[in-house]
């Protein structure tokens, strides 16, 4: 495991992308090397603090990890899996951990350099948990349906709280920047993101 990466952390001046690679990438209908070209441009166009390799395939994420592991490492992003055992065998940065239940468990694997993070209900008591346990980030979901209460979470957060947010949400620059204004520390924008004809111009627009 390399030392904990700094790419992930809430003393930074503002908001930061959080990309999460989309589901073709694991099912092969995307190959490998192409994603890699594709993630070159959006590297150059935007700030990007994480790469979340997303997917239980041992396999096929280790195949992805030859292509995107080091190219991403080398450019200061953090590099995530979904299996913390996987996650040191590979030499990324760490591990994202839909359960929070899981935390203990990946820290043992992972020990004090590794990053983890959690995805989180929109509840105050459960984010708390884990970032009181040591967690390096929290994720909140933001939706149409939850907006209101995902905006006064993250404000929330961010006022009273030192570790970082990460949200979830659409790739949409309205949306995105509800977000930011709240306080988010991380924006994740849905992987649909990879699809856009022009990724540059809307990863820019993300943070704009």
């Amino acid at each position: 495991m390399r030392a904990r990466s700094k790419a992930i952390s809430a003393d930074t001046p503002s908001c930061r992308l959080y990309l999460t690679t989309p589901p073709e990438l694991i099912s092969g209908g995307v190959a490998a090397p192409a994603f890699a070209a594709l993630l070159d441009r959006a590297i150059a166009a935007a700030d990007i603090a994480c790469l979340r390799i997303a997917g239980g395939d041992a396999a096929r994420v280790m195949t992805i990890a030859k292509e995107l592991l080091l190219p991403a490492q080398k450019a200061g992003i953090a590099v995530l899996l979904d299996d913390a055992d996987l996650a040191e065998k590979l030499g990324a940065d760490g591990v994202h951990l839909d359960d929070p239940a899981l935390y203990a468990q990946a820290r043992r694997r992972l020990g004090a350099g590794g990053v983890i993070g959690v995805a989180c209900p929109l509840e105050r008591h459960v984010a708390m948990e884990v970032s009181e346990a040591g967690a390096d980030y929290v994720q909140f979901p933001f939706t149409p349906d939850n907006a209101e209460d995902a905006l006064d979470l993250i404000a929330w957060w961010a006022e009273v709280m030192t570790v970082p947010s990460v949200v979830t949400c659409l790739p949409d620059p309205a949306v995105a920047k509800r977000i930011v204004t709240a306080g988010a520390d991380f924006l994740a924008p849905a992987p649909i993101l990879w699809a856009e004809p022009n990724l540059a111009a809307s990863l820019a627009g993300l943070l704009g």
